[in-house]
């Protein structure tokens, strides 16, 4: 069956977003450096300067008064080195602060650009899935479909596990996906139903087999949202509380309804204009 991909905007790659902050943080820290290496010239200029007024005051004990006025010159200029040193480590003080900061930012960026793609893969992950499960609604064999359902939402966990660095236990996932479907009986009753409708000869596998894509499309999206907004919380097929999540997995039924109804709308207008 035909899809249609929505392509979203382009954003800059995790590679550049890195790439761009690296080049921030160079500039920064040579920025620190020359500030680093004047701080060494006034203070060798400091050192300079004292030497030579200690030297003067040994050369001259007789004028006194003389000394007395360089040496009031001497430290009048190392008062205002002095205040220039201070005015560095301020600026050197304020540097550092804002490198830490913009740092800090860079991280949290990297990483909410981190999260949000891996978002996008599991959506896409599941859009796989709702295709492959629609696919096999179509199939003319009674119960062979509902099988083929199952392998389909089993795969779906199997591969978001991946995805999310979560371990994989294939008898977990079978009792949690069954105990999901079978709480929202009146889906599993459709895809049952829609199912043996097939035995109908004709009529009952035209009708059976578009009741159970809707079917199939709808579940299988549902349990990817069920097992994305878990995992993606940090949890794991240890703590899956299937009990809770059932009051969600209803609500993404329904969601996914629509999602799926206004997918074959498309197709559907897009055969016709064709």
């Amino acid at each position: 069956m035909p899809t249609q991909n929505n392509a979203a905007p382009k954003k800059p790659t995790l590679s550049q977003q890195v790439k761009t902050q690296a080049t921030k943080i160079e500039h920064l820290t040579t920025q620190l450096q020359q500030k680093e290496d004047e701080l060494t010239a006034l203070a060798a200029q400091s050192d300079t300067e004292q030497q030579t007024l200690q030297a003067r005051l040994h050369k001259s004990e007789v004028a006194r008064q003389a000394a007395g006025i360089a040496c009031d010159q001497q430290k009048k200029k190392v008062t205002n080195i002095t205040r220039k040193l201070t005015q560095k480590e301020k600026q050197l003080q304020q540097l550092t602060t804002e490198l830490t900061d913009k740092l800090a930012a860079a991280e949290t960026q990297l990483t909410d650009i981190s999260g949000q793609q891996r978002t996008i893969e599991s959506e896409n992950i599941v859009n796989l899935h709702i295709i492959a499960g629609m696919a096999l609604g179509l199939l003319p064999v009674p119960i062979l479909d509902v099988a083929a359902l199952t392998g389909v939402q089993l795969n779906l966990l199997r591969s978001l596990c991946k995805h999310y660095n979560v371990e994989f236990n294939e008898q977990k996932g079978k009792a949690f996906i069954h105990s999901l479907i079978s709480g929202a009986s009146p889906v599993a009753s459709v895809v049952g139903l829609s199912s043996i409708v097939k035995f109908i000869p004709a009529i009952g596998t035209l009708g059976g087999g578009i009741s159970m894509v809707i079917g199939s499309g709808t579940s299988i999206y549902a349990v990817g949202q069920v097992f994305i907004t878990h995992f993606r919380s940090g949890g794991d097929l240890q703590n899956f509380a299937v009990e809770q999540w059932k009051t969600f997995f209803k609500a993404k039924l329904q969601e996914g309804k629509v999602e799926i109804s206004d997918r074959i709308q498309h197709v559907k207008q897009l055969a016709s204009s064709a």
